[in-house]
């Protein structure tokens, strides 16, 4: 009987079978190929965007500065402008990326940053402001506020003035500027001149002596020296004796 039954079954030839599977897959394949199609945007990108080169990657203008170590040098807290004639002491106490000034205004909160070698940025970002200010550490002295500084990185010598920053490669002096983001460098005229104690850095029309082998100041900015303290309350209260 079972043979019977298995007899009776019709068989479809094989070349049916092939073609039925063959039109199945291709009707199948036709419509995912339409699909993708119309899943695609009309402005396809055709090429990966060409990323922003960061300030301190390793093609970038300060490759060989350690922006870490240097953040790290400005925690705690200072008083700069100390020696100020028109009362201007502020102390600037830094936390990690916070920073807080106590100043002729009252007490603020900014976030923090070591925008290039020799310019630190402070972010009020609820105004969306950003205010640089120039500095250079000279062994553990600092140095910031109005003028200018450098500071020697391997065999470059990077100047902060007029608002550029300048980086002295042997002969080669390069101007750069921030547009949008993007760093922007031009050639420029900057050069070491004079010997020992002599020895200045020149670029338009400026000049910065060299305060320790590694860092340099104008004069302006040579009246500009911080003051370290242990803690907040210590600042203050050396703020209010400076005021006094």
């Amino acid at each position: 009987m079972l043979r019977g039954r298995m007899s009776s079954i019709p068989r479809i030839p094989c070349p049916r079978l092939c073609l039925l599977a063959l039109s199945v897959a291709l009707v199948s394949v036709a419509g995912c190929q339409k699909s993708d199609s119309e899943a695609k945007p009309s402005g396809e990108r055709t090429q990966d965007p060409v990323p922003e080169t960061p300030k301190d990657a390793p093609t970038g203008p300060f490759a060989s500065f350690d922006f870490e170590a240097t953040a790290k040098r400005w925690q705690g807290a200072w008083l700069l402008n100390a020696n100020s004639r028109f009362g201007k002491a502020a102390v600037w106490s830094i936390e990690g990326k916070t920073l807080t000034i106590i100043d002729s205004k009252g007490e603020s909160s900014y976030d923090f940053a070591v925008y290039s070698p020799c310019q630190v940025a402070r972010t009020d970002a609820d105004a969306g402001v950003t205010t640089y200010t120039v500095f250079t550490f000279a062994g553990d002295q600092l140095y910031a506020g109005l003028g200018s500084a450098g500071l020697r990185v391997g065999e470059s010598t990077i100047v902060c003035a007029s608002g550029n920053v300048y980086v002295l490669e042997g002969e080669t002096c390069s101007e750069w500027s921030e547009v949008f983001d993007d760093w922007k460098r031009e050639d420029s005229e900057c050069a070491i001149e004079g010997e020992g104690e002599a020895r200045r850095f020149k670029v338009e029309g400026r000049e910065l002596e060299f305060v320790a082998d590694d860092a340099l100041v104008n004069s302006q900015m040579k009246g500009n020296a911080a003051r370290r303290y242990p803690d907040l309350a210590a600042a203050r209260a050396a703020r209010a004796e400076a005021l006094a």
